[in-house]
């Protein structure tokens, strides 16, 4: 992969076919984890009836989350303006570029369903003036649906009015037969085999759903599988920073690439903790062996390159 991290300017994007739709995906990890921070929060979260897999944002991972929605608005802004030539736009409807507000072209704000995610997105949700649409298939590996055992979105809706309780996941997840979360014995999918084709299987969901638009997604280290699926590259090579962003572009029914690596959080993060670091798959996760809660299901860390046909 060969991430370019300078803004598209509108003598490049002249120079392409401006009746050419274009989609973009924003796909954010979320920042620093509480648990990891504070050791000793799982423990009493058990104690207290909570969801030991679960946890909220420490209290940097809040202010990383603040930082990194001054970025993506500024970014999805410029792109809006410069990228998508709608300057010109704002112009010819009278609007004044002197008080007129900034516009993004964002469609959707998608999230995943686990606290320190949905913690994550706010920030952007209220810089962007957009809800956030509670979205299974961003879910954790490991992920554990149904049961009751994560609050569904209008129980979230309480602490967190920016989500949108209306709104209908575009994915399902299911567990897997035999398969036990190793944190809180619940049936879950099965990790890395089925989240990995979770990723696959999402990827042609948002490139349809989605085609010729903007979307914001936030998620998890994990779905750096979802980069992967839509660069088809090898699982082996993306990394994810705590409130990472990867910038992937696609003009028409092209191949997607890559603007931006989320493998670092530079230069809009100031802070960052050895607790939640950069991570990504590596050889433990496709093992048969039984020692990491899991199976590969014949699946590699080339998977994607190989693009079978399921």
């Amino acid at each position: 992969m060969s991430p370019r991290d300078e803004p598209i300017h509108s003598s490049e994007q002249n120079s392409c076919d401006q009746n050419v739709p274009i989609s973009r995906i924003f796909l954010i990890r979320h920042g620093d984890r509480f648990d990891y921070a504070n050791p000793s929060w799982a423990a009493n979260a058990k104690a207290n009836g909570a969801l030991v897999t679960d946890p909220p944002l420490s209290a940097l991972g809040h202010v990383q989350a603040t930082e990194t929605a001054a970025y993506v608005s500024q970014r999805t802004r410029l792109l809006y303006r410069d990228g998508n030539g709608n300057k010109k736009d704002e112009e010819e409807e009278g609007i004044s570029n002197s008080t007129a507000v900034p516009r993004h072209g964002v469609s959707k704000i998608l999230t995943s369903p686990y606290l320190r995610v949905i913690q994550t997105a706010v920030p952007t949700a209220n810089a962007l003036g957009l809800p956030l649409s509670i979205e299974w298939g961003l879910a954790e590996a490991h992920a554990t649906p149904g049961m009751g055992i994560l609050p569904l979105a209008r129980e979230r809706f309480a602490y967190f009015p920016q989500i949108d309780p209306s709104y209908e996941s575009l994915q399902v997840v299911k567990s897997t037969s035999g398969c036990y979360c190793h944190r809180t014995g619940h049936p879950c999918e099965a990790f890395a085999g089925r989240f990995v084709q979770r990723m696959q299987a999402f990827a042609q969901t948002l490139e349809s759903q989605y085609y010729g638009e903007t979307v914001v997604c936030f998620s998890h280290a994990a779905s750096t599988a979802l980069v992967a699926a839509m660069l088809k590259c090898s699982l082996r090579e993306p990394q994810f920073a705590p409130c990472g962003v990867y910038e992937l572009q696609r003009k028409g029914k092209g191949p997607w690439e890559l603007l931006r690596s989320g493998e670092s959080n530079q230069p809009y993060v100031s802070e960052n903790s050895s607790t939640t670091y950069p991570w990504g798959f590596g050889r433990k996760h496709f093992q048969e062996d039984g020692k990491y809660f899991g199976c590969s299901e014949n699946i590699g860390l080339d998977y994607f390159v190989q693009q079978p046909q399921n």
